[in-house]
């Protein structure tokens, strides 16, 4: 017997908020993209409700803007933006280029056109999510009466803690406060392990960002990773050990053996969790190595 859905679309996060207030709880889910929530409907993985609240139409949530708020730039990307929209985006290229090389490794073409960044954000598994936690993202959610905001990190760890189970709330946008200093002179790299034309969890994602300044001292290092199942978080440990200390080889073997410590990872079917670990440091102290030396990094692998 087929199930009918009904399908809302609300103008305004008002109207949006005002549908699911009058419906049974469990009854509906948010939609946009939705390329996610339909692999979970097709795998059988969550029954598809008979309510959907599509947030398309709802144009301030589709737009990436620049902000100056008290001399600091703000870059704000709505929730239902497009992968491919960002990828396109003059100001995310600008200003945030890491964000769009992680937006270019998930799934294919045809996916990007459809999947938002939003959503992406809202799995706590999206392959986007190391690139925005190392910038600090704030995320933007409407609670019926106003516009709260949250970090990103702070949202995954009490999801995490909360077993995964979301509130009401509408994720509206992703809020970025713009290093000028971070842009200009220092660094930062996204990576990726995977299958990126099949839209399943990568293996592993990272990405970095600081400074290394004239005499090779780190400084403002960020550091996530994730992949997997596993919510991204940010190296907390590794950062530490990098933070206002020069460059050495045995620094970063030190860093590497906290990344493989601190990283959390499970083994499924196609690594386990001490490869994923061990991809990750690598990686990590590598890049960081050629980026400290100006070039190859072949001695410092071969140390580690």
């Amino acid at each position: 017997m087929l199930t009918k859905q009904i399908v809302w679309k609300p103008k305004t996060l008002e109207e949006a908020w005002n549908i699911h207030d009058h419906l049974e709880p469990n009854s509906y889910c948010y939609v946009s993209g939705g390329t996610w929530l339909r692999t979970q409907w097709e795998a059988n993985l969550r029954k598809m409700p008979p309510h959907l609240i599509s947030l398309e139409q709802i144009l301030a949530m589709s737009q990436i803007e620049e902000q100056i708020i008290s001399g600091q730039r703000v870059i704000t990307i709505g929730a239902a933006t497009t992968l491919a929209e960002c990828i396109k985006s003059p100001l995310l290229n600008k200003y945030l280029p890491t964000i769009v090389k992680a937006c270019r490794h998930i799934a294919a073409m045809s996916i990007r056109n459809q999947a938002t960044i939003g959503g992406n954000i809202y799995t706590a598994i999206g392959d986007s999510i190391p690139a925005f936690l190392i910038f600090d993202t704030q995320l933007q959610w409407y609670n019926g009466t106003e516009i709260e905001v949250e970090s990103l990190e702070g949202w995954l760890f009490k999801l995490q803690a909360n077993e995964f189970k979301r509130d009401k709330r509408i994720l509206v946008g992703l809020r970025i406060e713009i290093d000028e200093q971070q842009l200009h002179e220092g660094f930062s790299f996204y990576m990726k392990v995977g299958r990126r034309e099949a839209f399943t969890p990568s293996v592993v994602n990272l990405a970095s960002k600081g400074f290394i300044d004239q005499t090779g001292v780190f400084r403002n290092v960020a550091i996530a990773a994730g992949g997997g199942a596993i919510s991204a978080k940010r190296l907390s440990k590794a950062e530490w050990e990098l933070e206002h200390q020069p460059f050495s080889i045995d620094r970063l073997k030190k860093v590497h053996k906290l990344i493989v410590e601190e990283h959390e990872a499970q083994t499924d079917a196609f690594a386990t969790a001490n490869y994923k670990k061990s991809v990750v440091a690598n990686l990590i102290t590598s890049e960081l190595y050629r980026l400290s030396k100006g070039g190859d990094d072949d001695a410092f692998k071969s140390c580690v």
